[in-house]
């Protein structure tokens, strides 16, 4: 990295992102300057940024592609400019699932779908069946409790609006 290049907009001055580039000049990332340097705080992050990295930075006039498209249309690196951007609640809980098998997200629900057929086990007078349905219940309540509270907690984190943020 050898240089932090600010696009700002040719009409209206406003920073549109943050370009990331080598020795030769080449763009090596995109950064959104709202998702990233907007809001209260957003001049004191690009200022520490640049203050981080000691490298040179310069504004630079980008033209729009269009009015009504994402100021990156057609940027070279406009697949970094859309995965460094805010997503939706759905697509982050995708991203951040702890559940990564064959199975997908309903990996959570195997165990306890096996261990319930044991819970017949919690009404039989036999020592051995009881243990069974005791341990059945044990596994259903370990391992859907986290997974139901994790399910919870990305909802209320992820689905947030920007202004609730």
């Amino acid at each position: 990295m050898a240089q932090l290049v600010r696009l700002v907009d040719a009409s209206t001055g406003e920073p549109l992102g943050v370009e990331v580039r080598d020795a030769e000049g080449e763009a090596r990332a995109l950064l959104p300057w709202r998702f990233w340097f907007a809001g209260p705080g957003g001049s004191d992050g690009w200022a520490a940024l640049v203050a981080a990295l000691g490298v040179p930075s310069s504004d630079e006039k980008y033209r729009r592609s269009g009015p009504a498209q994402p100021w990156w249309q057609g940027h070279a690196l406009a697949g970094d400019a859309r995965r460094m951007s805010a997503m939706e609640g759905k697509a982050a809980r995708k991203q951040v699932g702890w559940y990564g098998s064959v199975v997908g997200a309903n990996e959570a629900m195997i165990l306890p779908v096996f261990s319930a057929l044991l819970l017949v086990g919690l009404l039989s007078e036999e020592a051995p069946m009881f243990a069974a349905g005791v341990l059945s219940a044990l596994t259903i309540l370990l391992s859907l409790g986290p997974a139901t509270a994790g399910a919870l907690i990305s909802r209320v984190s992820y689905d947030r609006t920007p202004a609730a943020a």
